[in-house]
């Protein structure tokens, strides 16, 4: 059984909320913080050809971290669909950021330093139903942990 944990902090300044989690992962710390600005990370998303970028993410590799951020309000949400080294499956994992406009989604990964990866693609979608919109998404990115 796969353990899960969520980490809840409050900052006068931030919004911080406790997500629920939509999808399994392996030992994530899961974090929405109010940044206040449009943010284009390593993959955006896009529509219909264009490059509008109303959702972004980036790994950051200090502290294996993948942060997603929500651009624009458009009714949307925003989901990374990813893969992970040490996750065993066919199907992608998915981290949905539903909360809004300029919120930044931060799931707080471990991956092994040793040949450790991720392939992640941000797409947007529909948090109720759990719909990607497969038309906004973007190519996936390779990462190695470091």
């Amino acid at each position: 059984m796969k353990k899960r944990t969520v980490c809840v902090a409050a900052l006068s300044a931030a919004t911080l909320a406790v997500l629920p989690l939509a999808a399994t992962a392996s030992a994530a710390e899961y974090t929405v913080t109010y940044v206040g600005v449009r943010h284009e990370g390593d993959v955006c998303t896009s529509h219909n050809w264009t490059h509008d970028c109303n959702g972004s993410a980036s790994f950051v590799h200090d502290g294996d971290h993948l942060l997603v951020w929500d651009n624009a309000a458009d009714g949307h949400s925003v989901v990374v669909e990813y893969l992970r080294s040490d996750e065993n499956g066919d199907d992608y994992l998915r981290a949905w950021n539903y909360y809004g406009k300029y919120d930044r989604l931060d799931v707080n990964m471990n991956l092994a330093e040793d040949g450790g990866y991720i392939s992640y693609r941000v797409c947007l979608g529909e948090y109720g139903t759990r719909e990607v919109l497969s038309d906004t998404c973007s190519p996936f990115n390779f990462e190695w942990a470091k």
